[in-house]
């Protein structure tokens, strides 16, 4: 369900107030309020990719307990405003931190400033407790206990034990991970959580969202109150990020939803399917854009480009090539920080764990730990298709679209290609493969260029290598292997590449597109190849 203007869509503010008194548009997610108010347990940390949800719905839940403010016409027509717990708003006070904006240079004075803040808002200086009071006033006190010194004062103050609630927990270590700093945040993070957290009579719960789970770093050590709800996880929570089946019918007119699954679906958590819901906003947002990756544009990959070893890059142009290839895969959900720092240290278990959570692949459960894993959309394997492209041939991509700028004269268009692939690939990268190579290596490029992909698929009377679909034209790739690199057996071989493509009738399913269609040959040898384009008619 969702309520406001459909058309009034603010994809940059995560404050519920906005959405609610603007009349913006807002896909009602108050059943989180509900399942995180029923909950048993006393911390909960939920990790859910980048731009999934995560901050508004941590503000819609501060806004609904938040004692110093009345909140309830907020909630009018909303789920939760007939839920069992609607009795609790605004009945809590609430310390809501955003580690996100933490920096290493000042994290402390910012962390004492904003609890400062919070102090002010809700405490009379009369109600501190004589810590908290020498905290806020001695510059030089960096106690890591004045978090729970904050909770002690406000339950004292209110007899309500107050609820913490943490954004972005792991942004300052992730972001920081390879800083000389690393050690010393990771220290501060951990005194802090395992203070205000660990048997704190004053607390009435924690709630906490991140991106990772970074469950072997002693950061939650002795929390025995800590219930960890990742993507893995099948819980009541499934829905309450991102986007799912029956919120999307709602938005997307029927006759554009198989362009945005394509593209946007199967972001998992636990049972469910989940559209990114920041790239769907900005699709309804900018429908004359087109489909495209807004989410990957917004970066985030850096780490995984940085552990991705010519294993796991293989693996991956494997999904690349075929759409429907899964594979099995052990994943480590507690992940291991030092062994993220270390390329040499990341096992796959870490690597592909770190990859899930944090969006890029999706899974189907197999049993306990295993899973088959696979790139969930065209969005994400934009994503991939620049990091194996970066690691394999760098720059290539950049070369490439200025080449495909000018697809309208083929002739030179084919010319520059043939050089342009003997001059990049590398006699290293075949192995007895040249179909398999060139075939991975074009559709990485071609994918890395932001066109619309499909590998190894049928049309017409066959299954074509790969169909490009761009704003500017459509196109039909063929390749054919070469047994000799003879200018006269590579002229033979794209001739036949070509054929196949008009016999086959792989052109089939573009057809009736006004936009011009390329039918494109590639033979090869080794480093070798020969690229012949026809327009056609």
């Amino acid at each position: 369900m969702y309520v406001g203007d459909k058309n009034r869509i603010d994809v940059s503010s995560s404050q519920f107030a906005d959405f609610i008194e603007e009349s913006n548009l807002y896909v009602d997610k108050t059943a989180f309020i509900e399942h995180v108010l029923q909950d048993a347990s006393k911390v909960l940390l939920f990790t859910r990719p980048r731009r999934m949800g995560k901050s508004l719905n941590m503000n819609t839940l501060a806004a609904f307990l938040d004692c110093k403010r009345s909140t309830a016409h907020l909630f009018s027509g909303l789920y939760i405003e007939n839920s069992p717990v609607f009795g609790e708003i605004n009945r809590y006070p609430v310390i809501c931190l955003n580690f996100k904006v933490l920096k290493p240079l000042d994290y402390e004075w910012s962390f004492k400033y904003d609890l400062m803040e919070i102090a002010e808002r809700y405490l009379e200086k009369s109600q501190y407790t004589q810590k908290l009071l020498d905290y806020f006033e001695n510059k030089d006190n960096r106690s890591t206990e004045a978090l729970l010194e904050l909770t002690r004062s406000l339950y004292s103050a209110y007899g309500k034990k107050p609820y913490i609630i943490i954004d972005e927990y792991d942004k300052l270590l992730m972001d920081n991970i390879h800083s000389g700093e690393y050690a010393n945040l990771k220290r501060w993070v951990t005194d802090i959580f395992g203070s205000a957290m660990k048997d704190n009579p004053s607390l009435g719960k924690a709630v906490l969202t991140g991106v990772t789970r970074i469950a072997k770093e002693n950061m939650f050590s002795g929390l025995n109150n800590l219930e960890v709800y990742d993507v893995l996880k099948p819980s009541v929570y499934d829905g309450d990020f991102s986007l799912t089946e029956g919120e999307l019918l709602e938005l997307v007119p029927e006759s554009e939803l198989a362009g945005v699954r394509r593209w946007y679906n199967n972001m998992r958590a636990g049972n469910e399917p989940l559209y990114n819901i920041y790239s769907v906003m900005n699709y309804l947002r900018h429908p004359e854009s087109g489909l495209i990756g807004y989410w990957s544009m917004t970066g985030g990959a850096g780490l995984l480009a940085e552990l991705l070893t010519e294993a796991r890059a293989e693996t991956i142009a494997h999904m690349l090539d075929d759409g429907h290839y899964r594979y099995n895969a052990i994943l480590d959900s507690q992940l291991n920080m030092e062994h993220l720092r270390n390329t040499e240290m990341c096992d796959d278990a870490s690597f592909y764990a770190l990859a899930v959570q944090a969006g890029y692949l999706s899974f189907e459960p197999v049993r306990s730990s295993s899973y088959k894993i696979y790139i969930p959309n065209e969005e994400a394997k934009q994503v991939w298709s620049r990091l194996y492209m970066d690691r394999s041939y760098r720059g290539a991509d950049k070369k490439l679209a200025n080449i495909f700028a000018g697809i309208a004269d083929v002739d030179e268009f084919s010319r520059q290609l043939t050089d342009f692939v003997s001059m990049v690939l590398s006699y290293n990268d075949f192995r007895g493969q040249d179909e398999w190579v060139y075939h991975v290596f074009f559709l990485g490029l071609v994918y890395s260029l932001g066109y619309e992909c499909k590998s190894n698929l049928e049309a017409g009377l066959g299954r074509f290598d790969i169909s490009v679909d761009s704003h500017m034209f459509r196109a039909v790739i063929e390749f054919k292997a070469c047994k000799s690199p003879s200018n006269a057996a590579l002229k033979k071989e794209v001739d036949a590449a070509l054929r196949q493509i008009d016999d086959k009738e792989y052109w089939h399913d573009l057809r009736n597109s006004p936009l011009p269609l390329y039918k494109i040959g590639i033979a090869c040898h080794g480093k070798k190849c020969l690229v012949k384009t026809l327009m056609h008619k």
